[in-house]
């Protein structure tokens, strides 16, 4: 049989020093003084040993796995997101579970419970609702979660999120600058930050143009291509159709578009089609958008997280607002 490559222990025993020291070493714990380090980092190259997720279990009582919330991993936007946060936890060293929670409050509290029973440290909130009475828990105990994507409208917790608000105003500006008029929004459900902002946002540019914001032309549906289907084939029957759609999520967008081809409407000639997110699906499509940054978003999450996790010293809650970026494609411009 091959022989298995060294252990923390042997570490230790080789470098004269317990395997507490080595893994502080190993993790830049700055309490080991520099003399001890050097040695430890020594003996570590010599032996290429790499601290892997179970000796750190060992030194530290961690079981490095976090886990991640969505409302459907299916959606996308999350899996995207996944991808980028699975990426990060695996160069921190950490494993990553991801739990579908399909927006119901009970299926979160079941997943919660489960994870945080067997060990998980920390945990990741994609989906949270406006009021979450099991996170704003969470955040009262101190157990180590970040939000990301949305945030509680308490804004308590850590977060990294996107000014929803600004990308809702450029999208719409967008299209008021092509000469799009009867504006209309198919928006996420009215219980979450993302749908809220980005209403916010496209309210604020139709009235500084002096577009009325017609009641008929909001919706509030979930975030998913068959609601954006099923409210847009409604939208747009009768003479009051609307000549561009916003769908509050490229999700959604979709949805839309696949409407407008049922009716035989031509995009963006009879009506343009924006969508939120920039998710590679959209750009298959060319859908315009907007940027969420997925990637830097999934890595300052899990950075935050680790952070609190390992217990190192933050002054504030880590609140990072991302700058939306408008991507425009066919979808909205002839």
């Amino acid at each position: 049989m091959k022989r298995k490559g060294p252990t923390l222990r042997d570490i230790a025993r080789l470098a004269g020093v317990s395997h507490t020291t080595v893994s502080r070493v190993l993790n830049k714990d700055h309490r080991v003084r520099s003399e001890t380090a050097e040695k430890v980092r020594a003996v570590v190259d010599a032996h290429k040993y790499r601290l892997d997720p179970l000796a750190r279990r060992f030194a530290r009582g961690q079981s490095n796995l976090i886990g991640l919330m969505v409302s459907d991993v299916k959606n996308p936007f999350y899996a995207e997101m996944a991808r980028s946060i699975e990426d990060q936890a695996r160069k921190m060293g950490y494993l990553l579970t991801i739990c579908s929670t399909d927006g119901e409050a009970e299926v979160l509290e079941w997943y919660i419970d489960a994870v945080i029973n067997a060990g998980i440290d920390g945990l990741i909130f994609a989906s949270v609702h406006l009021v979450e009475p099991v996170v704003e828990t969470l955040i009262r105990d101190r157990f180590p979660l970040v939000m990301i994507n949305r945030r509680l409208k308490a804004d308590r917790g850590d977060s990294v999120v996107l000014d929803n608000r600004k990308g809702a105003y450029l999208l719409t500006r967008h299209l008021i600058e092509n000469g799009y008029r009867k504006i209309a929004l198919i928006n996420g459900p009215a219980d979450v930050s993302t749908a809220v902002e980005r209403l916010q946002g496209y309210r604020q540019a139709l009235r500084e143009s002096g577009i009325r914001v017609k009641q008929r032309y909001v919706r509030h549906v979930n975030f998913s291509r068959c609601d954006g289907f099923d409210t847009a084939m409604t939208m747009l029957q009768g003479t009051d159709r609307p000549d561009a759609i916003f769908g509050g999520n490229d999700y959604l967008a979709m949805g839309i578009m696949d409407a407008a081809a049922q009716w035989n409407l031509s995009v963006p000639e009879d009506l343009a089609v924006v969508g939120f997110d920039s998710t590679e699906l959209a750009q298959s499509m060319e859908l315009t958008t907007v940027s969420q940054h997925l990637h830097q978003m999934g890595s300052l999450a899990v950075q935050s997280l680790i952070q609190s996790i390992e217990q190192k010293p933050r002054q504030e809650p880590f609140r990072v607002v991302l700058e939306p970026k408008l991507v425009i494609r066919k979808s909205s411009c002839s």
